[in-house]
């Protein structure tokens, strides 16, 4: 029998109660970006395996994937119109005190066509996947580096969406060749975890599983999210029963005492109740 991971003794549930800030996806949580999601939870067992089988739901982690994948074949430079566009905009919008930064605006200003243009698609939904993710992509590649002031900021911002717009066709037809396997793939992923440490659903969409997990939750406790986590454990007879709940704690970088209790605890119930189980093993061997 597969030994479960800490999550599946637990039953753990996440839920995060803040919004990231506006930036490019987690790199421990396979890039997904989670600005704009909630409602993320870890689920073992029968609630995983029910939210694995769910349509649909793996088409953020497809694309994120899949955009760099792809990224090899669609290395079309911005169209000089767009960016010439963007130059007399930055100018002017920088003179008037708009306050642009390019990890906030980029990824805006990139998906602002998103709806219209994948409306006619096939797959809307796929088509909106892809898009997000090429955007976050091409933004996080101009502006994590940026320094200066508005007109940088601006310039840089509008260098992302400039090329994301002109790789975005070949993005799709790329991805659109992989897609259907990508799913099956983080299906069979998601099922065989659901006894182990489970997996991570943010507003229903899988996000990661299995033994990513962990980290994946270290990397957003360390950038400040609120983490509500409640489990309940029961491990036999002479085990335990009964409820180990964190309450919902406030993380920081240098808070790690919220995340530790629960697990502490339970860590500590089960040395004592494997060493009563020792005792009276050997007690009935004699």
């Amino acid at each position: 029998m597969r030994k479960s991971g800490i999550l599946g003794l637990l039953g753990l549930a996440i839920g995060l109660t803040t919004a990231l800030p506006a930036s490019a996806g987690v790199e421990e949580c396979g890039n997904i970006r989670f600005q704009g999601l909630s409602n993320c939870e870890v689920r073992v067992t029968a609630q995983c395996t029910a939210g694995c089988s769910e349509f649909g739901i793996y088409k953020t982690a497809c694309a994120t994937k899949l955009t760099q994948v792809c990224g090899d074949q669609c290395t079309l430079s911005a169209m000089p119109t767009c960016t010439d566009n963007c130059t007399v905009q930055c100018k002017s919008d920088c003179d008037n005190g708009v306050n642009v930064i390019c990890s906030h605006n980029c990824f805006e200003e990139c998906t602002a066509r998103r709806d219209t243009e994948c409306a006619a698609k096939a797959d809307p939904a796929q088509c909106a996947a892809t898009w997000d993710a090429n955007c976050d992509n091409e933004c996080d590649a101009k502006c994590v580096t940026v320094d200066g002031g508005c007109y940088q900021h601006c310039v840089e911002c509008c260098g992302g969406s400039c090329s994301a717009d002109a790789n975005m066709d070949c993005q799709y037809s790329c991805q659109d060749v992989e897609f259907e396997e990508c799913e099956q793939e983080f299906r069979a992923n998601c099922e065989a975890s659901c006894t182990g440490d489970g997996a991570l659903f943010c507003d229903g969409k899988y996000i990661i599983a299995g033994s990513q997990v962990p980290t994946c939750l270290k990397a957003l406790a360390a950038q400040g999210i609120e983490v509500k986590a409640e489990g309940s454990v029961t491990i036999g007879p002479d085990g335990i029963n009964g409820n180990l709940a964190a309450g919902i704690c406030s993380y920081s970088p240098g808070d790690r005492a919220a995340v530790v209790g629960p697990f502490a605890l339970f860590a500590a119930a089960t040395a004592g109740w494997l060493a009563r189980r020792r005792k009276r093993d050997s007690r009935a061997e004699r």
